[in-house]
């Protein structure tokens, strides 16, 4: 009897690191058409076909722009994907206003393992040939990540 529905209660229990917890960034999922999760995944993947998003860190960064080839990642829209991910993933319950970065954690998200900064860095936009991979891979970015969403001390909220 135990082992007939021990594989339907894994399949509830398990939820994709891409999935949202609560309906919290629904906005941006109706604005893009994918959570904020999958957006940052693709994103990622372009430049490391094997990255795959995990549970990410809400002791925060979320994550970190550690890739050997980092023009995907080494860039402020990638900060506030990665933000609005670990939102999405711990839902509202667990951040009343979703997750707030304090100043110096972009610069925190940009640095490698061995110290060094990601490098080249853009904010407000990707390089040339990361803008037009993503246009390519047909990735819908939020408008406002190319205008509005960017704090010069390297906050997020």
């Amino acid at each position: 009897f135990t082992l007939f529905f021990s594989p339907l209660l894994c399949s509830f229990a398990s939820q994709s690191h891409t999935e949202c917890a609560d309906l919290g960034v629904d906005w941006y999922k109706e604005a893009v058409g994918e959570t904020p999760c999958v957006t940052y995944q693709r994103l990622r993947q372009m430049c490391n076909s094997k990255y795959q998003i995990g549970t990410l860190n809400t002791s925060l960064p979320p994550d970190t722009c550690n890739e050997q080839v980092a023009d995907c990642c080494c860039n402020s829209i990638s900060f506030s994907l990665s933000m609005l991910c670990i939102t999405c993933q711990q839902g509202f319950t667990k951040a009343t206003n979703g997750f707030d970065a304090p100043a110096g954690m972009y610069l925190k998200y940009l640095t490698r393992s061995d110290g060094a900064t990601c490098s080249p860095m853009s904010n407000r936009s990707f390089t040339t040939n990361i803008q037009s991979a993503v246009c390519n891979n047909t990735i819908k970015i939020f408008d406002a990540m190319y205008t509005r969403i960017w704090w010069e001390d390297g906050s997020w909220f």
